[in-house]
């Protein structure tokens, strides 16, 4: 508010004692008194009702951070636990007693099968073995459809000593 010194306001007092006569001056520093008690009252009101609004936008703009630090929690609570167990399955495939980390179902059928040609271009390709082909073929296409996650382990025929009479 703009500072009145007390030289302007005897000023103020002056002119309005002559324009508005002494017995009405009382009566009109009542009433503009009242006017700017009024004034007061409707801007320091204004002023509270501005002040709660933002205080009430601060208190929304909190809970709703906490309910996205809340979000995030439990966000991240569920990534921990699914990496959690992530990393005891894969413990557990790594700790198993059949775990190969090269090996893969194809490989092994890979080295079967050059195993049965080396075997068959070592003995002339008999009967008997394309029997047994045709039946570790069924065995392993059997596993790979019933979708087991660890695969049998299969007889390999033994073509070791074939192999090395080639050799």
């Amino acid at each position: 508010m703009p500072s009145i010194h007390s030289t302007e306001l005897l000023l103020i007092l002056v002119v309005a004692l002559l324009v508005i006569g002494p017995e009405r001056l009382p009566a009109a520093i009542r009433t503009v008194s009242l006017w700017v008690g009024r004034f007061r009252r409707s801007f320091y009101k204004v002023k509270s009702e501005i002040e709660r609004e933002l205080n009430a936008d601060e208190v929304r703009r909190q809970l709703h951070n906490e309910s996205v630090l809340a979000d995030i929690r439990d966000a991240k609570s569920d990534v921990r636990k699914v990496a959690g167990e992530a990393r005891s399955s894969v413990n557990k495939i790594v700790n198993s007693k059949n775990f190969d980390p090269g090996a893969s179902p194809a490989t092994e059928e890979q080295l079967r099968n050059a195993a049965l040609e080396r075997e068959a271009a070592a003995s002339g390709a008999g009967e008997g073995e394309e029997a047994e082909e045709t039946e570790t073929e069924t065995r392993t296409d059997a596993g790979a459809e019933a979708g087991s996650e660890e695969p049998e382990p299969q007889a390999v025929p033994e073509t070791e000593p074939a192999a090395e009479a080639v050799k």
